[in-house]
């Protein structure tokens, strides 16, 4: 069976994924009609997102990233079917929280074993087409998510994922490819000597290449403002036609999604992507940024459609680009820099929801909106200056730095 297969099957997991992210916050919605709960399920994902993060870094480069991902596939899949005889609202919450503990250990393992499956020379490529068949999945998830939560019911729904994520751990099961094995510490002692050790080699990992330090602080900024328009969203289209709120939802994703794929077939070809990975990153944050502050500046559906297909051809470059940016790390401390990207992207999030919904008390939802989305157009400008004003004085090369004469 071809590598290039699990691509597919990964993009039918996300159209899962995609399809209960619409069953499950509108169903939260509908039966409490708080803005409350509809944050608190998105928090606890981000909140065993961040309890996992450091662990699933160290068990990508010490245990097999493959058997990681297998597993990890099977207990999403069982996690989601337990909502089917047990839909209340609290324990969705439980259910949430085990799903995003889980899902950082497959994350986070996958986007470390990219390189090793497909080869490092094909990252930027390998990449640009997960996002776009992410992004396919996206427009048909959200889409089929609420047609089907309409017409069928949530359990449909959560089925179709649960298969989605079983389908994966059967395909990487048979799947074969050279990596490589590390060793775990199993004394207590050496856990702990291990875990400073750890600490000790990301930072130094930082320090010596300042340029990926500054994408990875622009990206938690970034994951701390998009917090307001993943909570805006359904909040939008309530505005915009209460009756058909998870439709609109599903519409307006779909929409951002086609943005994503189109983009993803010029990406590579971009000639500041191929010359300037870091610059052409920090400039597609603001333009995503942007989008979503111009996404909820009306309630007119057309508008609103055409701002969020703009603002998905910018985070298609903005998410891509800082994929590949951590997938050109050194194989042996790529799983522990992923981790860090995934507890950067739950702590922002995390972070970004608590403040959205306080900010909800006193703002209006645009007003929030557009309040976070300047937060990171400023924090992205001063870092962009930043970035050419180092740039000025080193060369970069493959993401390493080299002094000028």
């Amino acid at each position: 069976m071809k590598l290039q297969v699990y691509l597919y099957v990964k993009a039918f997991s996300d159209f899962g994924t995609r399809m209960d992210m619409i069953a499950i916050n509108a169903m939260i919605y509908i039966k409490t009609g708080s803005v409350f709960w509809l944050s608190a399920s998105m928090i606890c994902t981000m909140i065993g997102g961040i309890l996992a993060s450091s662990a699933s870094g160290m068990a990508a480069d010490r245990l097999s990233r493959k058997q990681i991902m297998i597993v990890s596939d099977v207990l999403r899949g069982l996690l989601i079917l337990l909502i089917i005889p047990f839909p209340d609202p609290m324990f969705i919450l439980i259910v949430r929280f085990a799903s995003g503990f889980v899902s950082s250990f497959f994350q986070v393992s996958y986007t470390a074993e990219i390189p090793q499956i497909y080869g490092s020379s094909n990252v930027l490529n390998i990449n640009a087409m997960i996002s776009r068949l992410s992004s396919i999945s996206m427009v048909a998830g959200f889409l089929v998510g609420g047609l089907f939560y309409e017409f069928f019911g949530y359990e449909t729904v959560l089925i179709v994922d649960a298969i989605s994520f079983l389908v994966s751990g059967i395909i990487l099961y048979k799947l074969k490819w050279e990596s490589e094995s590390f060793t775990v510490h199993k004394q207590m002692g050496g856990f702990f000597r291990q875990v400073a050790g750890d600490f000790y080699e990301v930072t130094r990992y930082f320090r010596l290449y300042p340029y990926v330090l500054l994408v990875f602080l622009v990206y938690f900024v970034d994951t701390f403002g998009s917090a307001s328009h993943n909570l805006g969203f359904p909040l939008l289209a309530e505005s915009i036609d209460a009756k058909k709120q998870a439709m609109l939802y599903g519409t307006m994703w779909s929409i951002w999604g086609a943005g994503n794929v189109l983009m993803t077939y010029f990406l590579p070809k971009i000639k500041l992507v191929q010359v300037d990975l870091y610059r052409a990153y920090l400039i597609s944050t603001l333009f995503m940024s942007l989008g979503f502050v111009c996404i909820f500046w009306t309630t007119t559906l057309p508008i609103v459609l055409v701002c969020a297909f703009l603002t998905g051809i910018a985070d298609a470059c903005a998410m891509t680009l800082q994929s590949t940016i951590i997938q050109q790390c050194d194989n042996q401390i790529r799983g522990r820099i992923a981790g860090v990207s995934s507890l950067l992207n739950s702590f922002g999030f995390g972070c970004g929801f608590i403040a959205a919904s306080l900010l909800l008390n006193s703002l209006a939802l645009r007003s929030m909106v557009w309040l976070m989305h300047g937060f990171v157009l400023t924090a992205g400008a001063v870092t962009l200056g930043v970035y050419i004003w180092m740039s000025r004085k080193n060369t970069i090369i493959h993401g390493t730095l080299k002094k000028e004469a």
